[in-house]
């Protein structure tokens, strides 16, 4: 039940698409009339949507029956259209509209507290089944093309040249990185982010159109991220997100910090290990991560009812600074020149 999607859903973004170059697409997509198609589609989805919104709660609407990954695909296709979009002012606001209501039915999902929403026509949160972390119903590749990294590909690109961190442009880019996405697209859209150095351009999580908790939880059990996000980290990529706090040096900071000071389960001590011993190399060459290693060891999750860890639903805050050095040590595996480096990080620490 998506053909009224459709016009909007394939501007230059057939399945056949996904394999041109970005120079192709972008030429395009700059045509005025896909810019024209693009703004009266926008004003044709709010329009629908807002009907919707009128029925009663028995009557379902066709468009509420649309998964929201298609919807979210529209309007990152129509990005493709250009900055045009988003220069006008009507089509921003009303891009920005339905940004906030998809966001509104991406946390009514995530929370559990909605039975009526259709996530897709495989998938739905049955009534007293409350949040199911596990849940990836943001199947982009699965649904739509298994080659959907390659249209993140893309997107970033045209992001990172063209939107000078616009920050609705930044928000439906940063929609990706959200733990209901499926782990695949979330890793290609943060390598494309991390390779174009513009993850300081995502804008911080507050301003995200959904909320916090969706894109920190559950804690990132995918190793193939975790050694993105260090890779980020020792590469440089991040030094400028953590200058601007945007929501990817948050993002890291708080699944580094879950995995190496929260969980203990023996499958993942290696891997924690591994990345502890990675960042204090990192620390030991480059004095400018200074800052970011402090943050780590310091950070505590932001406080809200819903956002409790998954270590017996404890805080972070508390574990307190010397719980987390002895864990730093441990990880060393008595390696003495990094022990060195923890030292130093324990002594700046009680300074501050």
């Amino acid at each position: 039940m998506h053909w009224f999607l459709s016009p909007i859903s394939t501007i230059c973004a057939s399945k056949q698409s996904g394999r041109q170059s970005s120079p192709q697409i972008l030429d395009h997509v700059q045509e005025p009339h896909v810019l024209e198609v693009a703004k009266s589609g926008l004003f044709f989805l709010l329009g629908i949507e807002a009907m919707a919104t009128f029925l009663s709660a028995k009557a379902l609407s066709p468009v509420q029956s649309v998964p929201l990954f298609w919807k979210l695909h529209s309007l990152s296709v129509i990005l493709l259209a250009g900055m045009g979009v988003l220069e006008e002012e009507k089509s921003r606001d009303v891009f920005e509209a339905l940004q906030e209501y998809y966001g509104q039915l991406l946390d009514k999902a995530w929370f559990g507290r909605s039975t009526e929403f259709v996530l897709d026509k495989n998938v739905t949160l049955p009534p007293g089944t409350g949040k199911n972390n596990d849940a990836k119903f943001l199947r982009f590749q699965t649904e739509i093309h298994d080659s959907y990294s390659t249209f993140n590909e893309n997107l970033v690109e045209q992001f990172a040249a063209i939107s000078y961190g616009d920050l609705i442009y930044g928000r439906q880019v940063a929609v990706y990185l959200h733990r209901c996405v499926e782990a695949p697209v979330r890793l290609a859209t943060w390598k494309s982010l991390s390779n174009t150095r513009v993850l300081e351009l995502l804008p911080p999580l507050e301003k995200c159109f959904a909320e916090a908790e969706g894109y920190l939880e559950p804690v990132e059990d995918n190793e193939e991220i975790l050694e993105a996000y260090v890779k980020s980290w020792t590469s440089g990529a991040l030094d400028k997100a953590a200058t601007k706090r945007s929501m990817a040096f948050t993002l890291v900071l708080h699944q580094l910090s879950s995995l190496v000071f929260l969980l203990h389960a023996s499958d993942k001590l290696a891997l924690r290990n591994k990345l502890v011993k990675s960042l204090l190399r990192d620390y030991s060459r480059q004095r400018r991560h200074e800052r970011m290693m402090l943050d780590l060891i310091q950070y505590s999750k932001p406080s809200t009812s819903h956002m409790l860890v998954q270590n017996g639903g404890s805080s972070l805050l508390q574990n307190n600074v010397e719980e987390r050095f002895e864990i730093l040590t441990e990880a060393c595996e008595g390696n003495s020149s990094l022990l060195i480096e923890v030292e130093k990080l324990k002594s700046l620490c009680a300074k501050n």
